[in-house]
């Protein structure tokens, strides 16, 4: 039997608990949808969320398209589906919701096993119980038991799970089996009273809480989780520009002679000495943006490093000959390096190698031709297991950029930021930084939940 981990609300707590409880159950990480910008590739070329990856490689595992069916990434155009790690262009909400779930809805379903932790979808609401395929559904036709994870430290968590409770269906309620309290800073002792109402009010078994943590105790997951890090002696300013996706690559700086700050006016980086330009599912957006907010002549006399679409930003021209990305063809980029991208129709989704070691993966569609004197800072030498021979990367001046995401923690990236920049990272690799937190973690879960209590729910006893 499989166990579904929902809540009341976003940043509850759900992809920490079910991090854990898939590392100490053995078990393997599902998210029937998610909605983020953040998301990593399967060795066979699929796109799945950020968040169900790291919970696969927490435990071991290697990611596989079929723990996230759904992936779902907004742009500004409409939502781009992804399903089963296959792009399928842009969409309206009405679409998805009324045209294509009800006909994936049993593919998905099938892909369910008995030895899956479940992760819900944001929190339980009335409007959208009939269509949540992330715990309603999935409760209601495979009769797999519910934990809700409670946020206390941003209050309301007893009353939210009453309401929440009292929003199911009568065949769901009967599923929900207990509640997890998280983020509680006190005596456990002051929950009692709280406890025993909502246990007669639902049924519903109380299973331990968590503490509030000063830091998180995971990498960020969505945009929910932005937040300054890193405590080094150089300022390090990230813009977080509209559609910024795959941010939490910049969490191998934790561990680094930086200080990091995510802002979003051009006064905050006067001080800075290196600015870094995100990734982007709007790159055009978030362009404009950088132009509106009177970035651009601020960010001309810094240093910079681009990474994905800040690379693409910082080159000459952006060109769409397919109306994939921009709609109007072509735009000026920043002009910092020597490059323009061209957007293609096909995405490349690939975790990548170049021939200096800064590893990590691809998810984009623009293809990066040089201009003039510009030439490649390296070459991409694999992608998954085939072996490739692309050029990629550019740098001028105070200026670097480049495709690959998540080099940060790679031995090449390390010694390219360490180089240009003076920035020293001492993090270790992203598999053993994700197998150290997820450890950690089960620790703690150890010593404050009531795990037996937990896995018999998990075992359907």
């Amino acid at each position: 039997m499989a166990i579904i981990i929902a809540s009341t609300m976003s940043d509850s707590g759900k992809s920490t608990i079910t991090a854990g409880l898939v590392r100490l159950f053995s078990a393997i990480p599902f998210k029937a949808q998610n909605m983020s910008l953040n998301s990593y590739p399967t060795l066979d070329y699929g796109e799945i969320a950020f968040i169900q990856a790291y919970q696969a490689i927490g435990t071991g595992l290697r990611p596989e398209r079929y723990m996230n069916p759904v992936l779902l990434k907004p742009d500004g155009k409409g939502i781009e589906i992804v399903f089963m790690g296959q792009p399928l262009g842009s969409f309206s909400a009405s679409y998805y919701y009324e045209q294509f779930l009800p006909k994936v809805w049993v593919q998905v379903k099938e892909r369910i096993r008995d030895d899956m932790v479940i992760e819900s979808a944001g929190g339980i609401e009335p409007n959208f119980v009939e269509k949540d395929i992330t715990a309603v559904k999935l409760s209601k036709e495979l009769q797999i038991p519910i934990i809700f994870t409670l946020d206390i430290d941003r209050g309301g968590a007893f009353t939210s799970a009453l309401g929440a409770y009292l929003s199911l269906p009568q065949e769901v309620r009967k599923k929900v089996k207990g509640f997890i309290i998280n983020k509680f800073r006190g005596e456990e002792k002051y929950l009692e009273p709280a406890i025993k109402w909502l246990e007669e009010k639902t049924g519903m078994k109380y299973l331990g809480y968590l503490p509030l943590f000063d830091e998180p105790l995971i990498m960020p997951e969505d945009s929910m989780n932005v937040r300054n890090l890193g405590e080094g002696e150089l300022d390090v300013a990230i813009v977080s520009y509209p559609y910024m996706s795959n941010f939490n690559e910049f969490y191998a700086l934790k561990d680094s002679n930086a200080t990091v700050r995510f802002i979003k006016k051009p006064a905050e980086i006067a001080k800075s000495d290196l600015i870094i330009l995100p990734g982007s599912k709007n790159t055009l957006e978030s362009l404009k943006y950088l132009i509106d907010k009177g970035f651009v002549e601020v960010l001309k006399k810094k240093q910079i490093l681009g990474i994905c679409g800040g690379f693409q930003i910082m080159g000459r021209r952006l060109k769409d000959p397919y109306n994939v990305e921009i709609s109007e063809g072509e735009v000026n980029g920043l002009g910092l390096l020597d490059v323009e991208t061209i957007y293609e129709r096909d995405k490349i989704v690939s975790l990548s190698e170049t021939n200096l070691s800064v590893n990590g993966y691809e998810i984009r569609r623009g293809r990066i031709k040089y201009l003039d004197s510009g030439k490649p800072l390296f070459t991409i030498t694999k992608r998954g297991l085939k072996e490739v021979d692309v050029p990629d990367g550019a740098e001028k001046d105070n200026y670097l950029g480049y495709s690959i995401h998540g080099s940060m923690f790679s031995e090449g990236g390390k010694k390219l930021l360490r180089e240009k920049f003076g920035i020293k990272i001492n993090t270790k690799s992203f598999k053993d930084t994700v197998k150290d937190e997820v450890e950690k973690l089960t620790i703690i879960m150890e010593k404050y939940l009531y795990l037996d209590e937990i896995r018999d729910i998990y075992l359907g006893k």
